[in-house]
């Protein structure tokens, strides 16, 4: 069977060791006819596609789908998955596999955003470098006993209930069937959100973008929240509406908002090769608001930035075995 490895850009220069791709080949099963990417030459590349079994990567080009003919399965390292072509999967009978490895390190920054906001530390940081030592012009809240709602309950949240258990929240959630293995959360389904969204003091946004799931958050939502409430958002952009939530942030009535999830985007990110420079993440001006906590899609970003192969590997090596691989993408549900 033949695999090809072929690695996200913030990871070529690691996927070029010969001591990591040592520990690859060492990892997979025996049988596998192993392939790097970057030792494919110019005039072989065509051909070779044309040839790949499992590929471990990235979203494929548009214009590179057809090529990979023989494809059976896709280990992608993204958890996001909403530029990709499904219909593709679909057709072919390919198996499409996401991440959820970096999970813990985004649940981590979504408890600091919240702490963060809460404790308005922004707002107050700001204050006394200019001297001033005024502790009541942006009080903070408390999060003891507070009611926080998650929208989806996948990893991210539930590693997140777990870092807030101190605090002696009730846990509510909102997820598209019943089933769930926590006996401490009570669970609601899209079609029951409002009465979720009545009684949330805090929403933790976790939501993937699908067909489903766009504008999730949308006027009758907002005209529902406590005007205590605030929102957490690590999930996608739009899955919350742009318009309702920048209103709401600006007319006060929602306390406030840490976002890490936006609506524009440069066409290329990066401190030095940023296009355009600057660029705002939204058409209104959030950056204008002092409820607002603002970061540039960053969750993800760690010292534990995806060095540890082993879970995409392992997948793999289920896929060859004949054995059920995780985290199989639901084709129809986008997720």
């Amino acid at each position: 069977m033949k695999v090809l490895i072929k690695p996200r850009a913030e990871l070529v220069n690691l996927f070029s060791k010969e001591s990591v791709k040592s520990n690859i080949m060492q990892s997979l099963e025996p049988n596998v006819d192993l392939i790097f990417y970057d030792e494919i030459k110019n005039e072989e590349m065509e051909q070779i596609l044309k040839e790949i079994d499992v590929l471990i990567g990235p979203k494929i080009n548009d214009t590179d789908l057809i090529l990979y003919s023989k494809l059976k399965m896709h280990q992608t390292f993204a958890t996001g998955l909403e530029e990709y072509n499904f219909t593709f999967y679909k057709n072919n009978n390919i198996l499409l596999c996401n991440s959820h490895t970096h999970s813990k390190i985004i649940a981590e920054y979504g408890f600091a955003l919240l702490l963060s906001i809460a404790k308005e530390l922004n707002s107050n940081d700001q204050l006394l470098r200019e001297g001033n030592w005024d502790y009541t012009q942006y009080p903070a809240i408390t999060l003891f006993g507070k009611t926080i709602l998650f929208l989806g309950f996948g990893n991210i949240a539930k590693i997140f209930k777990k870092l807030s258990k101190s605090f002696e929240m009730k846990y509510i959630a909102i997820k598209r069937t019943k089933q769930c293995d926590d006996p401490d959360i009570e669970i609601f389904t899209p079609d029951e959100k409002l009465a979720a969204i009545k009684q949330a003091d805090i929403i933790i946004n976790c939501l993937p973008l699908t067909k489903k799931t766009i504008n999730f958050l949308d006027k009758v939502e907002f005209e529902t929240m406590k005007p205590t409430v605030i929102i957490v958002n690590v999930g996608r952009g739009i899955t919350i509406n742009e318009v309702e939530l920048y209103s709401a942030l600006k007319d006060k009535r929602i306390r406030a908002a840490a976002i890490d999830v936006w609506y524009n985007y440069p066409k290329i990110r990066g401190a030095e090769t940023q296009e355009p420079l600057p660029c705002f993440p939204s058409k209104f001006p959030f950056h204008e608001l002092e409820n607002v906590i603002m970061t540039a899609h960053r969750a993800w970003q760690s010292d534990a930035l995806l060095t540890d192969l082993n879970p995409f590997l392992e997948n793999v090596n289920r896929f060859i075995r004949g054995e059920q691989p995780q985290n199989i993408v639901n084709l129809e549900e986008e997720y």
